[in-house]
């Protein structure tokens, strides 16, 4: 296998001195041209074909400002390079602005193109015009006089004025303007349409409220008429200070009805109000007629109350008399179960009921009194004032009720207190098993457990005591229930987000290593064409996925960055690799594909130094040898155009001193 391989590089060394050997008999340096726009120095033309293209090139200058000279020659040397040998002919030769100069080497079938670089044609126009020379010549058909004019008639095509992208650009500013002008339009119409919408809609509101506050003011100046004239009647039976609230109640009615017909006055006269200041006055009537309102019904309900006990005292009287009786001991109960429940309770809520008894007392002797005026009243046929009497005697021993109750009701409410505080204690205990058994990198649930414990100890102490305080022990433990409770949501949501990150983190390291891999291959197998910015990506992604193993169990959230920030590299690793490959490929091993043979080891790097140093001195200027220029290999020109495949490289450049631009130079 070596010797094949040694026998390889002698054939492909030997080819490569002959291609690139210096000095060949029929090379040329640039010439002088004569008065013609044709040299044929390489003698391909016969004298009428020259005075034909002669006369073809003469026309060019004379129909425009373009001038093109075609020189024939059959290899280029002083330069060897097309272009760089075209450019050397033009500067020779002093060729100025919009002056070009078409160089055709017949026998190493080589031609470029070149022109100033401030010049009226592109170096990608001037690629057009030696492809369309090129395919002029290809074939075999050799046409050299007939490619003079193909060049003349492709400079004439590229330098026509092209007034497609004005006529786009123009049809797409009448685009443009005629969408902005319907969208002003729709807008325009839109806003009108809710304008009148929301008018619309506040007009119906205007209306609706409007008829609601007619109706409220008649309703409400009748109603005062009659309750107006009720009141003095009330007075009469029952006296001034029993309809005391009521007449209040009556006197801010009418304050709020005679507002009411103010505003509506206002409403009525010559001054235009706009439709909202409409809706805010009817309004205002609504509302100052509905609150008068609901204030009159409350306080009537006692004025009725009155009406009742009246129509039936007798009956009233008995059954207060025995509600009194069976109150009676209601400040001995108070007393007693104070004292029973201090045996076990120390709670506050015994302390704000303490004088309970002294009050139930008073109310007890409060409704006696009545009782007593009310049977007075009735015997004397008041029974307004005896309907009073019995009213007050009524609320009196209503209240006493409510002593005795507030009391004997204590036991209940500490006994629920209880039970629920140790509900409490359970639940509590539950959650600090939850809290123990998760993720605490922070020592949130530690500190929380620990105040947990200590409410948990404090309230089972005071529970099995003689001075307990079930309410507070509760309240206490229901604090504490909702701090570990967002304790646990905290730890809860915590522990969610570490799994999902490190869910990712371990799927985004898998893409990430797999993406490496995969640039890492590319470049082991076409390390020949692979320049140095894909494998500085790969260090970088190498070294950022290190990372992110590193950090995954300290700090998965910067490993997830560090996994994705080594995926991204390796990404871009893989994109340069092919990106290079595809530029080697194009630009091929001897005008083919390097994929496989010696192509396809020069193309992974097994041969490529010794064959690029055989053939270019060790520079490295061809395709796939990583260096900044990418040409042909073994083409026998660098920096131009591999004709074969149509494919374009080294673009834009200038020789001469850079006072040349051209096409690239190509084989036809």
């Amino acid at each position: 296998m070596r010797s094949t391989l040694v026998r390889i590089l002698a054939v492909l060394g030997l080819g490569a001195a002959l291609v690139l050997a210096p000095g060949a008999a029929l090379a040329a340096d640039p010439p002088s041209l004569g008065g013609g726009h044709v040299h044929d120095g390489s003698e391909v033309l016969s004298p009428a074909e020259e005075e034909d293209a002669n006369a073809r090139l003469g026309q060019l200058a004379a129909d425009g400002d373009l001038e093109l000279w075609v020189v024939y020659v059959d290899e280029f040397t002083n330069p060897s390079d097309a272009r760089e040998w075209a450019g050397a002919a033009a500067d020779a030769n002093g060729l100025g602005s919009d002056q070009y100069l078409l160089a055709i080497a017949t026998e190493a079938r080589q031609l470029a193109i070149v022109g100033p670089v401030e010049g009226s044609l592109s170096d990608a126009k001037l690629g057009s015009v030696e492809e369309a020379v090129g395919a002029a010549l290809g074939g075999g058909d050799d046409d050299w006089a007939g490619a003079a004019g193909v060049a003349a008639e492709e400079l004439e095509s590229q330098a026509a004025p092209d007034y497609t992208g004005w006529w786009v650009a123009g049809i797409a500013v009448v685009i443009a303007i005629i969408v902005i002008v319907w969208l002003a339009v729709s807008r325009a119409a839109k806003k009108r349409r809710i304008e009148r919408e929301a008018r619309e809609k506040l007009e119906a509101e205007v209306d609706d409220v409007s008829s609601r506050a007619s109706g409220l003011l008649v309703e409400m100046d009748d109603s005062l008429r009659t309750a107006e004239q009720e009141m003095g009647f009330a007075v009469a039976q029952f006296g001034r200070d029993a309809v005391s609230e009521y007449s209040t109640a009556l006197t801010r009615a009418r304050e709020a009805l005679n507002r009411s017909f103010t505003i509506q006055q206002q409403l009525d006269d010559a001054a235009p109000e706009t439709l909202e200041q409409k809706r805010g006055m009817y309004g205002e009537i609504v509302q100052l007629l509905e609150t008068a309102d609901a204030e009159l019904d409350d306080k009537a309900e006692g004025f009725e109350e009155l009406r009742a006990i009246e129509k039936d005292a007798p009956a009233v009287i008995e059954r207060l008399t025995a509600e009194r009786a069976a109150a009676a001991d209601g400040p001995e109960r108070i007393t007693a179960e104070i004292a029973r429940l201090r045996e076990t309770y120390a709670s506050p809520a015994i302390d704000t009921v303490e004088d309970n008894a002294d009050e139930t007392a008073s109310r007890l002797e409060f409704a006696d009194l009545r009782l007593v005026e009310a049977r007075e009243h009735l015997d004397a046929g008041d029974s307004g004032e005896a309907a009073v009497d019995l009213h007050e005697a009524e609320q009196a021993l209503g209240q006493a009720n409510e002593l005795v109750a507030a009391v004997t009701g204590l036991q209940k409410t500490f006994a629920e207190a209880e039970k629920d505080a140790r509900e409490m204690i359970a639940d509590l205990e539950n959650d600090i098993r939850q809290a123990q058994a998760l993720e605490d990198p922070e020592g949130r649930l530690a500190r929380a457990i620990t105040a947990t414990r200590s409410h948990i100890d404090t309230a089972r102490t005071n529970l099995s005591g003689g001075e307990r305080t079930p309410v507070i022990m509760f309240e206490a433990l229901d604090q504490a229930n909702e701090q570990m409770d967002s304790a646990l949501a905290t730890a809860r949501a915590e522990e969610e987000k570490r799994r999902r990150t490190q869910a990712q983190l371990h799927q985004t390291l898998r893409r990430a290593a797999g993406e490496l891999h995969s640039a890492e291959t590319l470049v082991n197998t076409r390390r020949g064409a692979v320049g140095q910015s894909a494998r500085s990506y790969i260090a970088q992604a190498g070294q950022a996925i290190g990372e992110a193993n590193a950090l995954q169990s300290s700090d998965p959230a910067a490993a997830l960055a560090a996994a994705k920030r080594g995926l991204s590299l390796a990404q871009q690793a893989t994109r340069s690799a092919r990106s290079d490959v595809n530029m080697y490929s194009s630009g091929g091993y001897g005008g083919r594909s390097g994929g496989s043979g010696v192509g396809g080891q020069i193309l992974g790097g097994i041969v490529g130094g010794l064959i690029g140093g055989a053939i270019s001195g060790g520079s490295r200027r061809g395709s796939g040898w990583g260096g900044s220029s990418r040409g042909s290999f073994g083409g026998g020109f660098r920096g131009g155009r591999s004709f074969g495949g149509g494919r374009s490289f080294g673009g834009g450049r200038s020789f001469g001193g850079g006072s040349r631009g051209g096409g690239g130079g190509r084989r036809f």
